[in-house]
């Protein structure tokens, strides 16, 4: 009987090895909807989730440096590399990125105006929230960033030239800006958790 029921707990264990590999492929290509969802409360109105006990509260576009420029912008993940132009807009009344292919064709627009975050067309499969709070804690002043932050710590290293956000000690992003004005910024941010690499060219520069 002892013999028996060893038997059985391993072949359980082994099933359960075997469906939790087959779905970390799943888990994850989900990641990024982690970010924003978790499984704890959901954060405040114009806060964006970056861990389950985490959230970065969205500066008002005022708080903004003031922009327009395009950017060559890569997402680089798993070995695989998506490409498309994004002109992004900063002014008093909104931040805006437009994102077109390399076609002219356009995929998706997102708008953050201080009291909420809207993107279109409705299938295109963007998480916008989580896509302008990586442009804020990319391009605003640290000193402004840091107060919006909770149970997230950001640390500044290379003359500033390069952000480290950690929640609990963990690294959720590493960014880099360089020196240069932000048009003409090359900005790479990668999320180790997700394995995913953000690539910003000015479009006056060679495709990564």
């Amino acid at each position: 009987m002892k013999l028996t029921e060893t038997c059985r707990r391993s072949d359980r264990r082994s099933r359960l090895l075997k469906i939790a590999a087959s779905g970390r492929s799943y888990t994850l290509a989900l990641f990024m909807a982690t970010l924003l969802t978790g499984c704890a409360t959901l954060p405040p109105p114009g806060c964006v989730r970056l861990g389950p006990n985490s959230h970065f509260c969205l500066l008002p576009p005022t708080a903004l440096p003031q922009v327009s420029a395009a950017h060559l912008v890569t997402i680089r993940r798993n070995g695989e590399r998506q490409t498309f132009m994004g002109h992004l807009q900063i002014d008093d009344q909104a931040l805006r990125l437009a994102a077109s292919s390399l076609f002219g064709a356009g995929l998706f627009t997102i708008t953050w105006d201080g009291h909420s975050v809207t993107s279109g067309p409705q299938e295109a499969r963007v998480h916008p929230d989580l896509i302008v709070a990586m442009l804020e804690l990319a391009i605003a002043d640290p000193a402004t960033l840091r107060p919006r932050l909770h149970n997230l710590a950001l640390k500044l290293s290379h003359r500033g030239e390069q952000r480290n956000l950690y929640a609990g000690g963990r690294l959720v992003a590493h960014i880099v800006t360089g020196s240069q004005p932000l048009s003409a910024a090359h900005i790479v941010m990668t999320i180790p958790p997700a394995h995913m690499t953000l690539v910003l060219k000015p479009v006056s520069e060679p495709a990564p």
